[in-house]
């Protein structure tokens, strides 16, 4: 088969195979503390890679074809819209990638987040994404009729919709999903039981997302070349974009999950968020005391205390404990404590 690599189709490569071994790190990074530290894996942590690497395959599977070169350049006209049709594969990989890569914020957040309302807050964005991104990734292919005559327009077909106005909505909900979901952790961290120091620390880490936000912004401006006359060499920069946002999305969700195995580095085994299995011990998240202060049950006897640790979601509460020291004050505990008190007869 002959090939018609060349143009910007190298640096294509070159820069999304690059920013997907940057998320290789981070998200081993993120199995590893997830399962050695916390002990709870989730499929957002690795989902979001694959998608990544599809999208990835397309494109470069796409530039064999002559994605970011010119018409000219390629002269075959069957290798032409042969590579826009890969380009189309791509769009549809690339939506599912950046919707997913919100999704698995949002679950995140779910994880650690406890009020109701916050809860359907999150919710409801997440129903958003999935909804608009399964939407957007099924009229990529069929915006015209027959499907073949979207991408190779020696066939006549009838297009129904511009995909263009498509994608800039599209692009526009997923920026707001973006500010959305690294906003939204400073309302929920301010509310917990923390230093003020920890408070701002841990904030910030959840809200790094904003960072996919700015780039989404730059590709949603960049979804102009949708409609230029030279298809595949004007949209070599949304590709890049699309990507780009993607992986500054994983890695700016994965810092916070990280969180627990930088204080193991720092600190040692004394860091720790776990003591082992599903389980852990939390600080105290409120006063458990009675009003004469001497305990929790009435003065009387010898007594039994149970505690009960959990380990679902807990372990992802753990990252916005203060990890420094299991000891100190000034942490979150989460534990159902029963204590059953008993006089001599």
């Amino acid at each position: 088969m002959t090939s018609y690599y060349g143009g910007h189709g190298p640096m294509l490569n070159g820069v999304l195979w690059a920013q997907v071994v940057v998320c290789m790190f981070f998200v081993s990074l993120r199995l590893y503390t997830r399962s050695r530290i916390l002990h709870s894996i989730g499929a957002d942590d690795y989902l979001v890679l694959l998608a990544l690497i599809i999208y990835s395959s397309f494109v470069s599977a796409g530039t064999e074809f002559g994605v970011g070169r010119l018409f000219a350049d390629v002269g075959n006209p069957d290798a032409y819209f042969k590579a826009v049709e890969m380009e189309v594969y791509a769009q549809v990989s690339g939506i599912l990638l950046i919707g997913v890569g919100k999704c698995a914020v949002g679950i995140f957040l779910l994880r650690i987040i406890r009020n109701k309302i916050q809860k359907w807050a999150i919710w409801t964005f997440l129903a958003g994404t999935v909804g608009i991104t399964l939407f957007a990734g099924v009229v990529v292919v069929v915006q015209c009729d027959p499907v073949e005559s979207t991408w190779d327009k020696r066939i006549d077909g009838y297009c129904w919709i511009d995909f263009s106005k498509v994608g800039l909505t599209v692009g526009s909900w997923f920026v707001v999903a973006d500010f959305f979901f690294a906003i939204f952790p400073w309302f929920v961290i301010w509310e917990l039981n923390m230093k003020r120091k920890e408070k701002i620390t841990v904030a910030c880490g959840l809200s790094l997302g904003i960072f996919a936000g700015i780039c989404g912004i730059v590709r949603t401006v960049a979804l102009d070349s949708l409609n230029a006359d030279e298809f595949i060499y004007d949209t070599v920069d949304m590709l890049i974009w699309s990507a780009t946002e993607s992986t500054a999305t994983i890695m700016c969700s994965s810092i916070p999950v990280l969180r627990p195995l930088y204080v193991r580095f720092r600190y040692g085994s004394k860091g720790d968020s776990s003591t082992g299995g599903s389980s852990y011990n939390l600080k105290k998240y409120g006063n458990h005391s009675s009003k004469n202060g001497t305990g929790t049950g009435a003065n009387a006897g010898p007594s039994h205390q149970t505690v009960i640790a959990y380990g679902a979601n807990a372990s992802d509460e753990s990252i916005l404990r203060d990890t420094k020291n299991m000891n100190d004050a000034g942490g979150i505990r989460r534990t159902d404590e029963i204590s059953i008190s008993y006089g001599e007869v």
